[in-house]
């Protein structure tokens, strides 16, 4: 097992030992550079500094700037066609070709349909279009100033040649990689001025661990995926960049955009600093899986909503044959960090303080209840003890009635059961002190401090990312994975509204959203986890007391993340 702690060590000796020798940043190349700026509710605009006169004033609808579909077109070196009948107008630059319709909301860039928050649409005679739309996507960048009430176009054509490259490290498998990579295309002909270029990982282990090297070589990728913990480790390196100068800036999130992410998710992107290192990525939580058949036919009539109720349909599921050989068990379960998490936090303790450098579950009675459950299921055979995705097999091949798994993870729970019976997908139980579930998976980080990226680059990296958490995009992005979409406003998305309704028990991973417990942002925990995991097994396979193993918990996760 990787420590990460000792492997930081080593990152931060060599960084101090080399700061003196860090490369330069490269030289930008010569470009010619056409700005072009509007303001909202005048008539006059500017190209290069030279007043221009606008069919149109721009305006605002929906939040989204319109401004003369000609002005800015042609002030970029594009060319314009009109189709009368059909009210539809074609841009073409260079290779990059744009199709828009009075009051349509779908676009057409570059093959790919668009969403649009405000569709073309004519004011006093005249094509108005969205400036950040057209722009973007025939390679330029926008900038709003709020003070101005201005809208300034950056734009280059050497910039359609010479793009604006991001390394991205990830590491989405299956479909879950496909997924992403889709995405990824879509955003690369739709912004062609950039081109992010996905570096995949054999898994989650990998990525952590090139990314520490990568770091100790000073060549981190501009952005990659990490998990909080991750984060914090990777902050002490110094190349790592908040977001809230993204976020608060020219090509920024407003107000509404910002409450428009859900407050756990979007929470779950600071540090223990309170800086904001982070953007929500593929975010998850743990959810029941079941075998709708299996319970009905035990007399169930739905999943348990109690984890006193899982305990007791876990008894009435087990089954023996004429022999005593047990021929079905209540529930299988590979032991989970992020499940007894959520546990403790269902039967009202907690695992660390707030500044996160002391365990509070060493001698916590609801720590206690919450691990003897699952000790007493597992030593009474009413719950199978398994390992990596045994849990799986178990449930699929009708040996388990339920388990527990990632939102994210039902693609692998719908082919383990292969069509066999219905599968069913329900939130946690609660416990005593209600329910609770443990947001997990990853976030996007940005290494904008290595001197190697360029701004043009870390601009591009933040359009990707600003793009990735849009609401339809995450939409999209939540139907093809199963994960949870970083926005509220993505549920009235008629893509995932129409998956939903197809099939609303997909949406129990946010049905228990609300009840989420975030887990601690601070680089001891990712050897904390670890630990806990060893201890877990100890437990559940008797080889401890519940009392015994907590307290050795306790101490080896004391020991990870003392300050």
């Amino acid at each position: 097992m990787l420590n990460v702690r000792k492997l930081m060590s080593v990152v931060l000796a060599l960084l101090m030992a080399f700061t003196s020798v860090l490369a330069a940043v490269p030289s930008a190349r010569a470009e010619t550079l056409t700005t072009i700026d509007v303001y909202i509710g005048k008539t006059t605009g500017t190209v290069n500094g030279k007043a221009t006169t606008l069919e149109q004033g721009a305006v605002i609808k929906n939040g989204r700037t319109l401004v003369p579909l000609r002005f800015i077109t042609e002030a970029m070196g594009a060319r314009v066609g009109w189709d009368a009948t059909a009210r539809t107008a074609s841009i073409t630059l260079a290779d990059n070709k744009i199709s828009l319709t009075v009051d349509k909301a779908v676009a057409k860039v570059n093959g790919y349909d668009v969403q649009l928050d405000a569709p073309a649409t004519i004011l006093n005679g005249r094509t108005v279009v969205p400036v950040r739309f057209v722009a973007e996507s025939m390679g330029a960048v926008t900038l709003w100033n709020p003070t101005q009430q201005k809208v300034t176009v950056q734009f280059s054509v050497d910039w359609l040649t010479h793009k604006a490259v991001v390394p991205f490290w990830e590491a989405m498998a299956a479909a879950l990689g496909q997924s992403l990579t889709d995405l990824t295309k879509e955003f690369n002909a739709t912004h062609p001025s950039m081109d992010i270029q996905l570096v995949p990982m054999a898994n989650y282990n990998t990525l952590q661990t090139k990314t520490i090297g990568a770091i100790a070589a000073k060549d981190p990728p501009l952005i990659a995926q990490a998990y909080e913990n991750w984060a914090a480790q990777y902050a002490t390196g110094f190349y790592l960049s908040t977001f809230d100068s993204y976020i608060n800036g020219a090509n920024g999130l407003s107000k509404a955009e910002i409450a428009d992410f859900f407050p756990a998710m979007w929470n779950s992107s600071k540090l223990a600093d309170g800086k904001r290192y982070m953007m929500p990525f593929n975010k998850s939580n743990v959810v029941l899986y079941y075998n709708k058949d299996m319970l009905k036919a035990a007399g169930i009539s739905h999943p348990p909503t109690t984890w006193q109720e899982f305990a007791d349909d876990c008894v009435k599921l087990t089954k023996t044959d004429d022999k005593g050989n047990q021929t079905q068990w209540g529930a299988s379960h590979t032991p989970s960090v992020d499940l007894w998490y959520s546990l403790v936090y269902a039967y009202g303790g907690r695992v660390l303080n707030d500044t996160y450098d002391r365990v509070l579950f060493g001698n916590s009675n609801a720590a206690k209840q919450a691990t003897q459950l699952f000790a007493d299921l597992y030593a009474k055979k009413y719950m199978h003890y398994t390992t990596a995705y045994g849990d799986q097999t178990d449930l699929g091949v009708g040996k388990a009635g339920m388990t527990f798994g990632s939102v994210a993870g039902r693609t692998y729970y719908e082919q383990a059961a292969g069509g066999k019976f219905e599968l069913g997908e329900a939130p946690l139980p609660a416990g005593p002190a209600g329910r609770a579930t443990a947001l997990y998976g990853t976030n996007i980080v940005m290494f904008g401090n290595a001197p190697k990226y360029t701004q043009r680059q870390k601009d591009a990296a933040w359009a990707y990312i600003k793009w990735f958490t849009s609401p339809h995009t995450q939409a999209v992005w939540a139907v093809q994975t199963g994960y949870m979409p970083a926005r509220q406003s993505s549920l009235k998305d008629p893509v995932l509204v129409a998956a939903y309704a197809a099939n609303p028990e997909k949406k129990a991973g946010l049905d228990q959203l609300s009840d989420s417990v975030l887990q601690p942002p601070t680089g001891g925990w990712n050897d904390a986890r670890n630990k806990i995991s060893a201890d877990l097994q100890n437990i559940y396979l008797g080889k401890v007391t519940v009392a015994d193993g907590l307290k050795k918990m306790a101490s080896d996760v004391q020991a990870v993340i003392h300050k």
